[in-house]
């Protein structure tokens, strides 16, 4: 990373808005890690404090806080903002840089990604979910994870990238470092790994282009009719598997988690197989009260935000999870109301960096869920369940058992 963009000592922070929290550790006895966050707020923490954890960053715990950050990026800039830092972190197209630049790539990704497209992808999005679950469906059980949530959403991306099925364990393993690993080196070779995928990727596409986003974005052109600079062409690659992966085998995980504990909710979701609008509603509510994802802003100077001084460089944390929990914002924040109206939550974020994917993610969910139930209406949690966990950016778990 430019030294300009490094954060700096953090002596301009009071003693008493000082916690130690490492949103990266899961502490041993902790079941679920999107508890470690509303431990916080059980305790009564700042609702914005400052941890000298991973680099050193502030923590946003109040809804109208977060959104505020989400919706400002003249204050709270997503150009180089990882947590921890990273020298010579990649400039991800079109998030990893703010209005109006972040306007060019975006523009190229939107028609991809809008509710007609999205929905012209059902079939095969249907097809995908009955074969992967058709494969497992008679065996009494399966891992979740590894034989469903990991998978489709990793294929999905393969066939709209024009890349073939048989690189789905390739790209598996190299999404799983890319969002687990803090190690600096092991991150830097995971990087560049990914940078080698998407070289020989575009480069082909660009030889002999199809039907595909690859394609799409190789051969966009700007106003002048060039071709775009190939670093943002690379970067726009990263942004699409980073973004497209691991969000939704973790909200998908915690998804099917509840619902196998809940037999009421089972049963209205069946009940609402043939009501698109109100299995859609439902899948709202579990994506509000299951939010995986904790999003990094960069302070662009000094300045005094909600009566905290933050110094320019200075890494801010929002926790989506905390969020969509805020009393001050939703009724009974706390239950899962599968009928809910207003839900204002920030799963996806808000503001100009709103996830570009939200309506695929969703779509991929609901599907998915459909199929599951038509073939396996009834499951529970197998009691030899491995409890492996892990926190970072996205949250989740290692392992889903079910059995029915």
């Amino acid at each position: 990373m430019n030294a300009p963009y490094l954060p700096g000592p953090h002596d301009h922070v009071p003693a008493n808005l000082i916690v130690d929290f490492d949103f990266f550790d899961v502490p041993n006895g902790v079941t679920d890690p999107i508890e470690i966050w509303h431990d916080l707020v059980r305790r009564g923490v700042p609702p914005i404090f400052y941890t000298p954890r991973n680099g050193g960053h502030w923590v946003f715990l109040r809804y109208n806080d977060i959104v505020d950050a989400y919706r400002n990026h003249e204050l709270f800039s997503t150009y180089q903002s990882p947590v921890p830092p990273l020298p010579n972190y990649p400039v991800l197209q079109p998030n990893g840089v703010d209005p109006p630049q972040h306007d060019v790539f975006r523009k190229i990704l939107a028609p991809l990604f809008t509710p007609l497209a999205v929905r012209r992808m059902t079939e095969g999005l249907q097809h995908r979910s009955q074969s992967l679950i058709s494969g497992f469906a008679n065996n009494n059980g399966c891992d979740f994870i590894a034989d469903y949530a990991a998978k489709f959403p990793t294929g999905t991306f393969l066939e709209l990238f024009g890349l073939p099925e048989e690189r789905l364990s390739e790209f598996l393993r190299i999404s799983d470092t890319f969002f687990r690993s803090t190690d600096p080196d092991v991150r830097v070779a995971n990087l560049q790994e990914i940078y080698e995928v998407l070289e020989e990727l575009f480069r082909e596409k660009e030889r002999n282009p199809g039907n595909d986003i690859a394609s799409v974005v190789v051969q966009s052109r700007d106003a002048e009719g060039n071709p775009y600079p190939w670093i943002d062409i690379l970067n726009c690659g990263l942004l699409l598997f980073a973004a497209g992966l691991d969000t939704v085998t973790n909200t998908m995980a915690y998804i099917w988690r509840y619902l196998a504990t809940s037999a009421d909710a089972r049963q209205k979701f069946r009940d609402r197989l043939d009501d698109p609008a109100a299995f859609q509603l439902a899948i709202e509510e579990l994506m509000r009260i299951n939010a995986v994802s904790a999003i990094y802003r960069r302070a662009t100077h000094d300045f005094e935000f909600k009566g905290v001084q933050l110094r320019r460089n200075d890494r801010v944390v929002l926790s989506n999870t905390v969020a969509n929990r805020d009393a001050s914002v939703f009724k009974a924040p706390q239950a899962i109301d599968l009928e809910r109206k207003v839900n204002n939550h920030v799963t996806f974020g808000v503001g100009p960096h709103r996830c570009i994917g939200s309506h695929l993610a969703k779509r991929e969910i609901m599907i998915s869920l459909q199929e599951w139930l038509r073939q396996i209406p009834e499951f529970e949690l197998d009691p030899e369940q491995d409890a492996t966990i892990f926190g970072g950016p996205v949250m989740g778990f290692e392992f889903l058992k079910l059995r029915w």
